[in-house]
């Protein structure tokens, strides 16, 4: 009877029972979940005693769903809530570094970076722990001085999800890769008189021809996306002349453009030269010249641009199109994000030629973006630029 005798705060109360069901024989497997009812009852002890004013940033701490503390000066950790008291382990987080915490190299860099003022975010690896980590830091004033807030979002799970999604599509694409071989070759020998078909029986190995056709390139698309996202595809990096890989861009796709009655043209000054991947690069244009030719209207005209914008250079591609609204806008580059489907489906696209160009832009460090109005859009890959050529 002790325990409620007298008045005593919640999170000694627990300890106290604790304690004393040990001494009647409490199971080990129990211990360990009223310690830590102990602890979350902590805060509450803090504020139930008048005497000691409530701490704003312990309460801010608190109140963030990621797990989070602060680091002084020196950077060590003066505070933090309970998800990072439970992210690092028992004994971890106060009073050490995040070197220290988490035996994490790269974390603690970043620790030094934004104590000398400058906020950093990046996916982190912490080795110790077996977690990946999106670790947001950045400068804080206090009453106690300079200091710098770090939360830790957990992405391991989130990760282990995407690498298995990833692992999926490449293997059930690469799969499928044989049997729609066989049957578009065998629909082609058809085609090519290997054996008389009349008039129906040609229009329906056409029609199985023409699907055989859009599985071979959207098979070839999900495995050049999922080797992108699994950082599989080598970029060689080199100084390129835009000019000629412009023209060669407008070749590869010209007899497409004809069929559509749609004009290329182009317009890149003869010596600028830019950084990144050749094969990489075509790509990127070749996808975007397509998509372009797609939407054009018959006798549109499509245009490749390049210009040059301090130490980088600007490939655009701009139709006449009816143009993108702008709920669309945020989700273009999305795989299997369609504007229109059912025109997208009609002329043969699969969703993904625009998560091709950004994973590509992005693996050769570049960026990628668009513009849209009524008079069409204009979509543009920004990357480094080489040494001019004289």
């Amino acid at each position: 009877m002790p325990l409620f005798s007298r008045k005593v705060p919640f999170a000694e109360a627990a300890r106290v029972l604790v304690s004393e069901l040990q001494q009647h024989g409490l199971p080990p497997a129990i211990s360990p979940d009223l310690e830590e009812l102990a602890r979350l009852l902590h805060p509450l002890e803090r504020g139930a005693d008048s005497t000691t004013p409530p701490d704003p940033m312990q309460g801010f701490l608190d109140s963030l769903p990621d797990p989070a503390g602060v680091l002084t000066r020196n950077g060590k950790l003066v505070q933090s809530n309970y998800l990072l008291d439970a992210l690092l382990g028992p004994g971890r987080s106060l009073g050490r570094s995040l070197l220290e915490a988490t035996r994490s190299a790269e974390l603690g860099e970043l620790a030094t970076q934004v104590l000398a003022g400058a906020s950093q975010k990046r996916e982190v690896s912490l080795p110790g722990l077996q977690k990946i980590v999106l670790a947001s830091l950045a400068p804080v004033s206090t009453r106690d001085g300079n200091r710098a807030l770090v939360i830790l979002r957990d992405l391991t799970e989130q990760k282990r999800s995407e690498a298995t999604r990833r692992d999926f599509v490449a293997n059930a694409s690469h799969e499928l890769r044989t049997p729609v071989a066989a049957i578009s070759g065998a629909a082609e020998t058809l085609l090519a008189g290997g054996i008389p078909l009349d008039e129906t029986a040609r229009s329906f190995v056409e029609m199985i021809n023409r699907h055989c056709q859009r599985l071979t390139r959207l098979t070839q698309d999900l495995l050049d996306l999922s080797r992108l996202e699994a950082g599989e595809w080598h970029v060689e990096m080199g100084a390129i002349d835009v000019l000629p890989l412009c023209e060669q861009a407008l070749e590869l796709v010209r007899a497409r453009a004809s069929s559509r009655g749609v004009f290329l043209s182009t317009d890149a000054p003869p010596k600028l030269r830019l950084l990144g991947d050749r094969r990489g690069i075509e790509q990127i244009l070749v996808n975007l010249l397509d998509n372009a030719i797609k939407f054009s209207p018959e006798k549109g005209r499509v245009t490749l641009l390049a210009d040059a914008t301090n130490s980088h250079i600007v490939l655009s591609v701009i139709d006449q199109g009816a143009g993108i609204e702008p709920r669309h806008l945020e989700r273009i580059f999305e795989r299997f994000y369609r504007v229109d489907t059912g025109r997208a489906r009609e002329a043969g696209g699969t969703g993904l030629g625009l998560a091709i160009v950004k994973h590509l832009a992005q693996a050769q460090g570049g960026e990628v973006g668009v513009e849209s109005g009524q008079g069409g859009s204009r979509f543009w890959v920004k990357l480094r630029a080489a040494v001019m050529a004289t």
